[in-house]
């Protein structure tokens, strides 16, 4: 039990005893009779004064909570009760929550307390304070509760994949084992693969398009494109198990990321989602894309064992990832044992499903983006295909322009809007002479970050010129589209890669523009985990009129 319930228990007795106490005393002391009239309200009358108990108790202790934390800088509530809520809840329904939170530490500091109902959480776009979050994992550790884990007692991710999992040791084990397959070098020996599969994939999912006429969903076009690169390039099965199925695993996981976060608003919605027929489809496609895990892994397993680990394979890494923390955790490998393994394993398989798709939304939010600006669409385009891609060196040297392109667009539109960490000690120490009492929960927004004016200028136009200079200028932690410090993305060098050769086959052969009508339309959604385009998403392809 929580202690803030404990404290309430505490209070509701201390209340109903005082309760019985006067009772006893208008009996004129006498015990019988003070029986006789608590027998005499039977059950509604106990139920009644207990209710009153907890409202008194509660009432108290949210008075208390207020007085402890009344001295760290926080926005005015909305509600005695229910804190900051009312306004948080109301921007997000207008999908303005992080304009919200910039406005409060514009007003009252960097850093801030805000109240969740009667839970005082904080929030912070001070790059130092981001900086010690992000790096004292002395100090902070991320959160278990993270909306990917389960969808409504399904498990997805769970606690213990190479990205949720809590457990520093563990966290460790599992970075080092999977991190050289991540790395720039390694990228660069896998350059011809994912030009391959990237240029494939493309010609497969075009192969479903009528040139000028189909109006596309780019996020779905570059979702499947997405989970078809994954198929091909980090599972490897005949480029077809996966690969094949890529329209399924895409609707499963747009699904997973859809729902996923709202299982944790409202009794009401949650109820109604629970019944919902969309909902319970994605929970059994969920199921079903775990069993498709296993069997992966089991195929995955005997290739392991029979050839041992290949460097090029990122579920060789996953199995050497999950031996090794076997190893750590020396417990006799029986068959409970082995069963736990592989659910584990299973984990970080279907964590690679969902985190793949980020690539696919960075690709659609730029994508709607450039066609609404045209000179920036031009001489993204021209530089495309006036570009030699036929290795990694030579692709990044002709396509700096799309670089920068797809820069601006993870500054504007990042796909992570916000990370969280939790205190590990009580009364932590924070910069500027703040302090958090007991444990907290902190919270800092790359949105916030990437839309200060403190730290940029006209941080609302779309610029992809500011990053001429790469990160030469730019506040350190004030740009974390893959996050920073030990945890850092490890994908980062993938994605960039991926992106620019889906960018140079989409636009070496194609011109794209909006659907009729839906010129002007662009917005996003940022409501939920990912960032998604909410508008402007249908496009048009045509041939390219200067094909290279």
């Amino acid at each position: 039990m929580k202690t803030t319930n404990i404290q309430k228990l505490i209070i509701t007795c201390i209340v109903f005893a005082i309760f019985a106490v006067a009772t006893f005393f208008f009996c004129d002391y006498d015990v019988a009779l003070t029986v006789e009239v608590m027998k005499s309200m039977g059950a509604p009358g106990l139920i009644f004064v207990a209710s009153i108990s907890w409202c008194i108790a509660h009432t108290w202790y949210v008075f208390e909570q207020h007085k402890t934390y009344k001295d760290f800088p926080q926005p005015p509530r909305a509600d005695f009760f229910q804190g900051n809520w009312p306004q948080m809840k109301a921007a997000q329904d207008k999908n303005t929550l992080f304009d919200l939170f910039g406005e409060w530490v514009d007003t009252y500091g960097e850093t801030i307390l805000f109240w969740r109902q009667s839970a005082p959480k904080y929030f912070t776009s001070d790059p130092d304070l981001v900086k010690a979050i992000l790096t004292e994992i002395s100090l902070f550790s991320k959160t278990h509760a993270i909306p990917n884990r389960t969808l409504f007692g399904q498990r997805m991710t769970g606690t213990s994949s190479f990205l949720t999992v809590q457990d520093g040791e563990v966290w460790a084990i599992k970075r080092r084992a999977m991190s050289p397959y991540f790395s720039k070098i390694h990228m660069t020996g896998m350059f011809d693969k994912c030009h391959d599969y990237i240029a494939r994939g493309l010609e497969r999912q075009f192969s479903e398009v009528a040139l000028g006429k189909t109006h596309v969903d780019i996020v779905e076009f570059y979702g499947e494109l997405y989970q078809f690169f994954l198929g091909a390039l980090g599972f490897d099965l005949d480029c077809n198990y996966v690969s094949d199925n890529a329209k399924f695993h895409n609707e499963v996981i747009q699904g997973v990321l859809k729902w996923a976060p709202q299982q944790f608003g409202n009794t009401t919605d949650v109820l109604k989602m629970r019944v919902s027929k969309d909902v319970n489809s994605v929970i059994c496609g969920v199921s079903k894309l775990r069993t498709i895990c296993r069997y992966i892994l089991d195929e995955k397993i005997k290739e392991y064992t029979e050839k041992g680990p290949q460097p090029d394979d990122i579920l060789h890494h996953v199995i050497t990832a999950n031996q090794m923390y076997l190893e750590h955790v020396d417990t006799e490998f029986d068959n409970h044992y082995k069963e736990k393994l592989m659910t584990y394993m299973t984990d970080d398989v279907l964590t690679i499903f969902l985190v793949i798709d980020n690539m696919a939304k960075t690709m659609s939010n730029l994508l709607v983006r450039v066609m609404r600006e045209p000179r920036v669409y031009a001489k993204m385009v021209a530089e495309i295909r006036e570009s030699q891609i036929g290795d990694l060196q030579t692709m990044d040297k002709t396509l700096r322009y799309t670089e920068m392109v797809i820069l601006e667009t993870l500054r504007l539109h990042p796909t992570l809007m916000r990370g969280i960490r939790v205190t590990k000690n009580p009364n932590t120490e924070l910069n500027k002479g703040l302090k958090i009492k007991g444990k907290g929960m902190i919270f800092f927004g790359q949105l916030v970050l990437h839309r200060s004016t403190k730290y940029w200028k006209d941080p609302y136009e779309f610029i992809p010129e500011r990053w001429e200079t790469g990160s030469k200028n730019i506040t350190p932690f004030t740009y974390l589209p893959f996050v920073a410090g030990p945890r850092v993305c490890m994908g980062k060098h993938l994605a960039m890669l991926s992106m620019k050769l889906a960018l140079a086959y989409t636009f070496k052969k194609h011109d794209m523009r909006p659907v009729p009508g839906e010129e002007k339309d662009m917005d996003w959604d940022y409501r939920f985990t990912i960032v998604r385009p909410s508008a402007g998403y249908n496009a048009v392809f045509t041939k390219a009129e200067t094909e290279s």
